[in-house]
């Protein structure tokens, strides 16, 4: 059940959204050893955002997904700010990253929960 949310101040040209998606589902499932028929992932573009006092491209990132331990987050890190560097040419300390692990009950799928 990885969730991905990316939201920027970067904006995305429309014919080029779904292939960053694709490429972003692709990155979590293979970064977490999960098949990507669970992974979700939502881009939100041209958000208003500064960082630093600046408003130079800059990328939020929450990554949640059941089970993620804490010593996953350093890995993830580091692949997650290589993929959204590559992608979207922003520098990797203009970007944070939020990791979550919800409790297996607080998540819902399928009209159960996990």
């Amino acid at each position: 059940m990885p969730y991905l949310q990316i939201q920027t101040n970067v904006e995305i040209a429309q014919e080029n959204q779904a292939t960053l998606l694709t490429h972003a589902s692709q990155t979590v499932a293979q970064a977490l050893g999960k098949s990507e028929n669970y992974v979700m992932v939502a881009l939100e573009e041209n958000v208003p955002m500064l960082f630093g006092g600046s408003n130079d491209p800059c990328a939020f990132l929450l990554l949640q997904s059941l089970g993620l331990q804490h010593q996953q987050t350093a890995e993830l890190s580091e692949k997650l700010c290589d993929f959204i560097a590559k992608q979207l040419n922003i520098a990797k300390d203009r970007i944070y990253i939020e990791f979550a692990s919800p409790e297996r009950i607080m998540w819902g799928w399928n009209g159960k929960t996990f």
